[in-house]
């Protein structure tokens, strides 16, 4: 892991080669008043986390319903590739990978695209959106105002990234093409696979689960820093074993945490841990068969957003000017500490929201919506 200090000559590096390039390049391209946008390839620029493909896919379903025959295409990196696998709304999947030679093959075939518009949906200046912008030489390039303003045609306002959610700032890049996102309903999508879901279905009829309602559990979320704690996490399942015994509880993890699964699992004969999965896709097809989710994850998040599985996050936010990327279009509890230490937070609490939860979904069912 890179200590502060190096972060800290990065940021400072790419924010002077942005002003460089900026200097150096300024697109002005008109966009035309006639064009029909029915007809145009889009390329979407997505190379960084898991997260960030998921909460770009509503501008997918949204586009695409307006401009059924438009091509849809994204570009993504070697980090978060696998989550269009199953789209049907994207054509090309591109991969971006750190390497010279791989970069120069892409950009030539990029170029041979000849697309109409590329969009970044980076709302931070990245200097490697910034020169593929530069580089793939589509008619037109769509972007948020920000300090790589220059290399836009056409740019949208940034709403406040403190009181607006990411899905509703990103989705001001609709705009451009005669869609007010304020008339839309924005969902975020994931397609998972018939064999993920197969393996899901297999796994849950072995260990009598298969018409149960499930409380998931998931332990991992990609550093130690938001890794909650062995003895939060046991707790929380002793909490549901008491409380809840009409739900099964479910262990899921990360294979890089299988160690610290077995380790939180091991006196609660109760709680069933999740197979070691090899994919994404099987993962997302185990978060699908939720009834609720308990993470400190945001793809996790994001995932149950698109499954509509009501949500209990435990966040880290050491910057108050930024909001946090909670659910999007489903219900949730969320837990922030302030703290740059995840098991700060009690387990109370995290059983108090939860409580909150399942009582407004029962209330729900109770009424019929």
């Amino acid at each position: 892991m890179k200590d502060p200090i190096q972060k800290r000559i990065e940021r400072w590096f790419r924010r002077l080669l942005i002003q460089l390039l900026g200097r150096l390049f300024q697109r002005k391209n008109t966009l035309q008043s006639n064009i029909d946008f029915n007809t145009c390839k889009f390329l979407f620029i997505r190379q960084d986390r898991i997260g960030d493909v998921l909460i770009s896919t509503p501008l997918f379903g949204v586009l695409k319903k307006h401009y059924p025959c438009a091509i849809l295409d994204v570009l993504l990196s070697e980090n978060n590739h696998f989550v269009l696998e199953n789209d049907s709304l994207i054509r090309t999947r591109w991969m971006y990978r750190k390497k010279i030679g791989r970069i120069i093959s892409l950009i030539r075939a990029l170029r041979n695209e000849r697309y109409d518009f590329v969009i970044d949906l980076m709302d931070n200046p990245s200097t490697t959106s910034t020169v593929l912008c530069l580089l793939i030489n589509a008619k037109w390039n769509v972007g948020i105002d920000k300090d790589n303003r220059f290399v836009y045609d056409i740019i949208v306002p940034m709403l406040s990234r403190r009181e607006t959610h990411i899905i509703d700032r990103i989705a001001q890049l609709l705009i451009p093409f005669h869609i007010d996102p304020r008339g839309e309903k924005l969902s975020v999508r994931y397609s998972t696979s018939f064999e993920s879901e197969e393996f899901v279905n297999h796994f849950l009829r072995h260990n009598n689960m298969f018409s149960h309602p499930i409380i998931g559990v998931n332990i991992s979320a990609g550093s130690d820093v938001r890794f909650w704690g062995v003895e939060n996490f046991k707790g929380l399942l002793n909490h549901l074993r008491n409380m809840y015994p009409e739900y099964k509880s479910m262990l899921l993890y990360q294979p890089s945490d299988e160690r610290r699964a077995h380790m939180i699992a091991e006196s609660h004969q109760s709680v069933v841990l999740s197979p070691v999965t090899s994919s994404f896709d099987q993962f997302a097809a185990f978060v699908k068969r939720l009834s609720f989710l308990v993470t400190p994850d945001t793809a996790a998040v994001h995932l149950a957003s698109a499954f509509k599985v009501g949500t209990v996050v435990l966040y880290v936010q050491s910057n108050k000017a930024l909001r946090i990327w909670e659910p999007y279009g489903t219900d949730y509890e969320c837990i922030v500490t302030d703290a740059d230490d995840l098991s700060m937070i009690p387990v109370t609490q995290v059983q108090d929201a939860l409580e909150r939860l399942i009582r407004r979904s029962r209330k729900k069912a109770e009424i019929g919506v």
